[in-house]
């Protein structure tokens, strides 16, 4: 009889009052402990229902925060752990707010266990140098947390025993080249971001000269810290001397080189590319190349027509292709350069040509020969004459952009059709009449009948034409 008391007390057509919305989780406990606990990103789901109406809204809390209002039923929650606590328990509150703005005054309850998940932090091994490295070490890195990369705070670097420095966590590419090159042991060593021209800061403990192990950890917001990762033993190179000279040969021809320079010229800094199947280049030529190629005054650079895989990305091309923005820098920035090499019939020079002031080559047929009885002459006074002692086929002789002058013609024999320029080497002079490029595109070592003159070649490149 409620219920005929009920009917019996409504006057006909008058409405019910509103009844208030109800609101459910889709899970209503998560018992979990200890290791078992939440990471802090968690997904949450939930409905609500109205008999007399439809839900407009969803309105969330957590903990004693404020309400939220939302009109998604589910959403990935990255909820926030107290600094130095490993563990902790939300208060998660969901409610319906109906369309007449009546709030569930039961709101759904989760109470969420959570904890502290360890961020993690690892060198890309792929991208390290080799076992041994000329002045500097360039390497990418990989920092992420299971709770959310968002939840990383901070990052570190050290090297050997020294002090752990912060770095940026949004920088991937790190360079480190000691502060003072030349001085051998342990000290300070700058690092460098990106392709960045300027250090962003100087860690100690850097061995140059000697053996090195990189590491890095890092740090949530939790203050929870990573296991530490560390590079296996470096070997930095230091430098000792002004004279950079970079080879792209093989073992036999590259000695050809270090005798040469060595003959003619006080000391030299030595790093063969080619070596290992050209694994021994840089990873990454910016910075690695550059950060290492500004320390010295002068740099020589002699390779072949081959092409190269970069170890790290698999592009293919001329060692030439991958060094020729940052020889435009040296030379930009005062530095001396000499470059001797060859080209392939048919080389695309798009990327070198203007770097190296090679306008083009001959569209003829044919070839031209360099036989062992003719002579290159110097325009130029005080250049001796040069000559081969193998009979060379299919030289590369160029024609040369305004900017440069010719230093070298050869007395060349046409066949099959040939016809061209003789020019074989040009010099190029800065905005204050300093040569500051010197390009031979017979290579160097194949002008070796007259001994003597090879040798004074050499030393009046690096002695007296760079000598300012």
């Amino acid at each position: 009889m409620v219920l005929l008391f009920f009917v019996a007390s409504c006057k006909e057509g008058e409405p019910l009052p509103n009844s208030a919305p109800e609101t459910k989780l889709s899970i209503e406990s998560i018992n979990l402990s200890g290791e078992n606990r939440l990471n802090s990103t968690v997904k949450l789901s939930w409905f609500g229902t109205d008999i007399d109406g439809y839900v407009q809204y969803y309105e969330i809390r957590i903990g004693d925060k404020d309400w939220v209002k939302t009109q998604t039923q589910d959403s990935i929650f990255l909820f926030e752990i107290e600094p130095n606590q490993d563990s902790t328990d939300v208060d998660f509150y969901v409610r319906a707010v109906d369309n007449e703005s009546y709030e569930d005054p039961t709101p759904a309850y989760l109470k969420i266990p959570l904890k502290n998940s360890i961020p993690e932090v690892t060198f890309d091994e792929a991208s390290l140098p080799l076992d041994t490295t000329n002045l500097v070490i360039t390497f990418r890195y990989m920092a992420s947390d299971p709770d959310g990369d968002e939840t990383l705070k901070k990052g570190f670097i050290r090297a050997n025993e020294g002090e752990w420095a912060e770095i940026d966590l949004n920088q991937k590419l790190v360079s480190l080249l000691p502060t003072s090159p030349t001085e051998v042991g342990i000290g300070q060593a700058n690092v460098y971001y990106g392709i960045e021209d300027e250090s962003a800061l100087t860690i100690d403990g850097f061995n140059n000269g000697g053996n090195n192990i990189i590491q890095l950890r890092v740090e949530d917001i939790a203050n929870t810290s990573s296991i530490i990762d560390s590079t296996a033993s470096i070997f930095v190179r230091s430098q000792t001397s002004d004279l950079l000279v970079i080879g792209g040969h093989n073992v036999q021809i590259d000695k050809k080189y270090q005798e040469l320079v060595n003959n003619n010229y006080t000391s030299a800094d030595f790093v063969n590319y080619a070596l290992n199947g050209g694994l021994n280049q840089p990873k990454f030529w910016d910075p690695n190349f550059r950060l290492l190629s500004e320390q010295y005054d002068k740099v020589f650079f002699h390779t072949d027509e081959g092409n190269f895989s970069n170890p790290l990305t698999g592009e293919d091309g001329k060692l030439l292709d991958f060094a020729a923005p940052i020889i435009q820098e040296l030379i930009d920035n005062q530095k001396k350069v000499l470059v001797s090499t060859a080209f392939a019939t048919g080389t695309n020079i798009d990327i070198i040509g203007g770097v190296l002031s090679i306008d083009s080559f001959t569209a003829s047929r044919g070839q031209a020969f360099f036989v062992n009885d003719s002579f290159a002459k110097s325009t130029i006074d005080g250049f001796p004459d040069l000559q081969p002692t193998n009979f060379l086929l299919a030289v590369d002789p160029f024609y040369h952009s305004q900017e440069s002058e010719v230093l070298y013609a050869a007395q060349l024999t046409p066949n099959g059709g040939w016809y061209g320029p003789r020019t074989i080497a040009i010099q190029r002079k800065s905005t204050d009449g300093n040569v500051n490029l010197v390009l031979f595109t017979v290579e160097l070592h194949k002008l070796d009948k007259l001994a003597t003159n090879q040798n004074q070649l050499i030393s009046k490149i690096f002695n007296e034409t760079f000598n300012w």
